[in-house]
C-alpha cells in the first residue's frame, strides 16, 4: 500500500516539475520497479508505456508523467524494448558487483587481520578473544561500508552506464526514425 502511495506522490510531483526530462535518474520510479519484476519473472512485459521513455502509462493518459512527452508526438508502446530491458539488467549487476566487492573485501581483509594473532602468537584467551572481535568488527564494517560507500559508488557507476546506453539508444532511435521518414518520402 505504501509502495502505490509512493509513486503515486512521485508522478504528481514529476507531472508538476517545470521541466520533468531533467532529472538525474533516466527511468522512472515506476519503471525501474516494474523492469525489476520483468527481470525477476513476476511480471510480464506488456503493457501502455511511453513511447519515449517508457514510463507506464494509465490507458486515458495523454502525456506522460515522467518525460513529459505527449502520445501523439511519440506514440504508446505495448512493451518495453529488450534492449531497455537488457539495459537495466546490466546496470543492476553493476550495482550489485560493487556492494559485494565492498563486502566480500571487508570480509577478506577481516579473516585475515583476525588470523594473525593465532598464526604469530600461541592459541591464548586473547588470541581467540581477538579473532571473534576482529571477525564481528570486519563484519559490521565491510557490512556498513557495503550498504552505504558500496551502493553510493554502485548506484553512480549504474547510471553512467546508463547514460551512456541510453544515449546510444535514443541515437539509433532517431536514426531509425529518419531513414523511414526519408524512405516514405
Amino acid at each position: 500500500m505504501t509502495e502505490h502511495r509512493t509513486t503515486a506522490a512521485t508522478s504528481s510531483a514529476a507531472e508538476t516539475r517545470e521541466h520533468p526530462a531533467e532529472s538525474t535518474e533516466i527511468f522512472s520510479d515506476r519503471l525501474l520497479v516494474l523492469l525489476d519484476d520483468i527481470l525477476a519473472g513476476q511480471a510480464p512485459n506488456a503493457g501502455r508505456f511511453c513511447g519515449y521513455c517508457y514510463h507506464p502509462l494509465a490507458a486515458d493518459r495523454q502525456v506522460c508523467p515522467h518525460c513529459g512527452r505527449r502520445v501523439t508526438e511519440w506514440p504508446a508502446v505495448t512493451a518495453i524494448p529488450l534492449t531497455v530491458i537488457d539495459m537495466h539488467r546490466r546496470r543492476r549487476g553493476r550495482e550489485g558487483m560493487i556492494v559485494r566487492t565492498f563486502a566480500w573485501g571487508g570480509l577478506t581483509v577481516g579473516v585475515i587481520l583476525a588470523l594473525l594473532p593465532l598464526a604469530l602468537f600461541d592459541v591464548f584467551w586473547w588470541s581467540v578473544g581477538a579473532f571473534f572481535g576482529l571477525l564481528v568488527l570486519f563484519y559490521l564494517l565491510s557490512a556498513n561500508l557495503a550498504n552505504s560507500l558500496g551502493d553510493w559508488l554502485g548506484y553512480r557507476w549504474g547510471q553512467s552506464l546508463v547514460r551512456r546506453e541510453w544515449a546510444r539508444f535514443t541515437a539509433s532511435r532517431a536514426d531509425h526514425s529518419g531513414e523511414s521518414s526519408a524512405r516514405d518520402t
